[in-house]
């Protein structure tokens, strides 16, 4: 006795948090690579971007003016109307600055790349097996949404007696019986898992 299965199969699960707003495929329909299986709402994330983005913006406006300080702190130290820990400090102000708006820019990047995970798209093309949420629940990172397979490429999984390992290793010959169809398949490959 054996079992078939699909050498691809695979659960794809929500990324981020947010109400289901769309099932395009259901239990039994193809999907091709790359297709759009759920949508979830994506509102709060787009808002964490646009939040994001903002402070990108504000950090920048600081770091102009960091820049700009410096360049006036120079200019008095050279003329001896500041000391020079005023340059220091000026200096250290500006790459905190230029720091900041780094740091926030990846934040940024970050942000957008989240905002993408509320369209799930198919990972390869392939039949649907199972759908795990409904249309209105909540998604959650981690969260199963749906179950496919690629029906192109099957494997048949046995036990088999210890005693019969070694001449399946020494390339005995390995046939499938489908007895509902009444039909032989000769094994293209064996594996032997230990």
């Amino acid at each position: 006795d054996a079992v078939v299965e699909a050498v691809r199969q695979s659960t794809v699960s929500a990324q981020i948090a947010g109400r289901v707003l769309e099932l395009r495929f259901d239990v039994g329909d193809y999907v091709k690579q790359g297709e759009v299986i759920v949508r979830i709402d994506a509102r709060a994330v787009t808002q964490a971007a646009a939040a994001s983005q903002a402070q990108v913006v504000q950090a920048q406006a600081e770091l102009a003016n960091a820049r700009a300080q410096l360049e006036r702190t120079r200019a008095l130290v050279a003329q001896k109307f500041l000391s020079p820990s005023a340059l220091d400090k000026a200096e250290a102000d500006a790459k905190a600055a230029a720091a900041r708006v780094s740091a926030l820019l990846a934040g940024a990047g970050v942000a957008q790349t989240e905002r993408s995970f509320a369209t799930v798209v198919a990972p390869y093309s392939g039949v649907v097996a199972a759908r795990h949420v409904e249309l209105g629940e909540m998604a959650a990172p981690g969260k199963s949404l749906m179950t496919g397979f690629d029906p192109g490429s099957l494997r048949v999984v046995a036990t088999v007696p210890q005693s019969q390992i070694a001449a399946i290793q020494a390339g005995a010959r390995a046939r499938i019986e489908v007895p509902s169809a009444n039909t032989w398949f000769d094994a293209a490959s064996v594996t032997v898992l230990p």
